[in-house]
């Protein structure tokens, strides 16, 4: 059921909660020139946030690589504040970080201070297209949320023109990686299977969740989409959907997609002991 407050009516721009057509950035601003900066998307269910400690190890984690001096401290703070303040019970959180204003070239001058956006919005409608096709672009070896998102957004583009809900990603080898939008997973012989950290692809929270229950026996490595033909079970993993039993995957043979279509047994356990890890149940 949707929230019937406006979800966007206010934002937070720094330190301060503003109306939404109040928060406006410089046209200079690096996350807007450059995609110089990181985000965060996150789920709340009931005004609480789902797993927020992993999602704010990984801003560090993002943080440190771009080389960004940001307090974090208030975050939760300021993301909760906002939940209320819009009136929300359910729905995403995203957090954006830019670099601020001030460039020589692409080299940063650093003539502000960073700049946070922190926006509520609306959770999305179940997919009924649960269907995935592979792609040939490349996930870039980012194992954080980049602003600068342009492969992710181009495989989302190609699996829309194809009638597809999501791209799978392979690395320069062929490696499986992950979809536009989520981590993969894979059950043969009820062993469940998924690409290792050392594969190009986001790291993703509810990802680390599946991987610390002992209930489930649980294999990473690096995979060729021969792993995928041959799986009993597919599914995707990510913030706003949790888990996404998949029913069909195109394997595209020249201008044709041959389509394996996979069950749904075991993963209705796995969805289960996640809810449970997680204490939505």
């Amino acid at each position: 059921m949707k929230n019937k407050s406006n979800p966007q009516k206010f934002i937070y721009k720094n330190d301060k909660i503003l109306n939404h057509h109040e928060a406006l950035i410089s046209i200079d601003e690096r996350g807007f020139l450059f995609g110089d900066g990181l985000f965060e998307t996150c789920r709340f269910i009931n005004k609480k946030i789902i797993n927020f400690e992993a999602h704010l190890a990984r801003i560090k984690i993002g943080l440190l690589n771009l080389k960004l001096d940001f307090d974090i401290q208030n975050i939760e703070i300021k993301c909760y504040n906002l939940i209320e303040k819009n009136n929300l019970q359910d729905g995403i959180i995203r957090i954006s970080i830019s670099r601020g204003i001030g460039s020589k070239g692409y080299l940063p001058t650093n003539e502000t201070p960073n700049l946070l956006i922190i926006q509520t919005k609306e959770l999305p409608n179940p997919p009924k297209n649960k269907n995935l096709i592979i792609c040939d672009i490349n996930p870039p070896p980012f194992k954080f949320k980049s602003a600068n998102a342009l492969p992710y957004v181009l495989a989302k583009i190609f699996a829309e023109e194809n009638n597809y809900f999501d791209a799978i990603m392979l690395d320069e080898k062929g490696y499986i990686c992950e979809t536009s939008s989520a981590n993969i997973f894979w059950i043969k012989n009820e062993i469940i299977y998924t690409s290792s950290n050392d594969c190009d692809m986001v790291r993703g929270t509810i990802r680390e969740a599946l991987l610390e229950l002992k209930d489930l026996k649980i294999k990473c490595g690096k995979f060729k989409i021969s792993a995928l033909k041959n799986a009993d079970e597919v599914f995707i993993t990510n913030s706003t959907l949790l888990i996404l039993p998949i029913d069909k995957i195109a394997f595209r043979n020249k201008k044709v997609n041959n389509e394996t279509k996979y069950k749904k047994i075991l993963v209705k356990k796995v969805i289960k002991l996640l809810k449970i890890r997680l204490g939505l149940i």
